[in-house]
């Protein structure tokens, strides 16, 4: 069985970032550096043609001290639920204060923030509520105008933003399924150039760098990049492996006429997915009145 990233629509959960959201929102989880933090980001992007939305003119956010929280003595485990179950209580006093755009969370060594758009007239006595009587959750609440939605168009992820959101995407629908990601197998990447010439200087870089060059396997062109390159390399499939060689790739292409164009493998399956698969080919087989001759673990 072989995965491939490309357009994945399974959403990643980080258990200590990452709650339930609803479904039919594009919610993409990835990370991003600037000069002095390390941010990670859970951003909505389903609003990314519409926005500025009309009237919801101020940018509200909650943010919670979790560095205090971490340092609590409470078990790691405990925390985290604890502060789930704030944040369920959160989506709750929102809901019932009035309309409002959630867009996302951001999430540092030691503050998690919340994100909304809500009208100027938005009642926000729930929330001043909730944060004074809870104690063990230290947060604040913050508005300020933004009519033009500037913070979320700093929140949206660019280009190659977007691929770390499909490594997570696809990292969790491979753990989800069975699959060992810390196994090292071989995993295929896919470029693709706009000229040949480049394609061809490519590859020495591409073999320093310790890829393989898969010369019997074609990728998939495209008519502003008619020229593809698979290349390989053997690895494991966790996430952060999977960033760090994509966004090598990614800003070894950028600016040299290249584009990334996705990773696949084959799965790597624990012996209790095989089971699993196993007996649902042949509960399947069974009822079908055929037999499983052709299944390998």
């Amino acid at each position: 069985m072989t995965a491939s990233v490309g357009h994945s629509a399974t959403t990643w959960q980080d258990r200590e970032v990452i709650f339930t959201e609803k479904t039919g929102e594009d919610w993409g989880f990835f990370e991003r550096r600037t000069n002095s933090e390390h941010l990670r980001l859970l951003v909505n992007s389903g609003y990314k043609s519409d926005y500025p939305i009309e009237s919801f003119d101020e940018l509200l956010s909650v943010t919670v001290n979790v560095y205090r929280l971490s340092h609590s003595g409470k078990r790691r485990a405990d925390a985290v639920l604890e502060l789930e179950g704030w944040a369920t209580r959160l989506e709750q006093a929102m809901s019932g204060a009035g309309e409002h755009y959630y867009v996302g969370r951001l999430h540092t060594e030691s503050k998690l923030e919340f994100y909304y758009y809500v009208r100027s007239d938005y009642d926000d006595r729930l929330l001043k509520t909730l944060i004074q009587q809870n104690k063990e959750i230290r947060a604040q609440l913050y508005r300020k105008p933004d009519s033009n939605w500037e913070f979320y168009k700093y929140m949206l992820p660019d280009d190659r933003e977007q691929l770390l959101i499909h490594n997570a995407q696809m990292v969790y629908a491979l753990a989800h399924h069975g699959d060992r990601i810390n196994r090292q197998r071989t995993v295929y990447h896919w470029l693709l150039f706009r000229h040949n010439d480049d394609r061809i200087g490519m590859k020495q870089t591409l073999e320093r760098l310790g890829y393989r060059i898969e010369e019997g396997k074609s990728g998939d062109p495209e008519p502003d990049y008619p020229y593809p390159l698979v290349i390989s390399r053997q690895d494991d499939v966790k996430l952060d492996t999977l960033n760090r060689r994509v966004d090598e790739l990614y800003r070894l292409l950028n600016g040299k006429e290249g584009k990334y164009d996705g990773w696949g493998s084959a799965m790597q399956l624990s012996f209790s997915a095989r089971f699993k698969a196993f007996m649902r080919r042949i509960m399947g087989n069974s009822m079908n009145g055929k037999r499983s001759d052709s299944w390998k673990p």
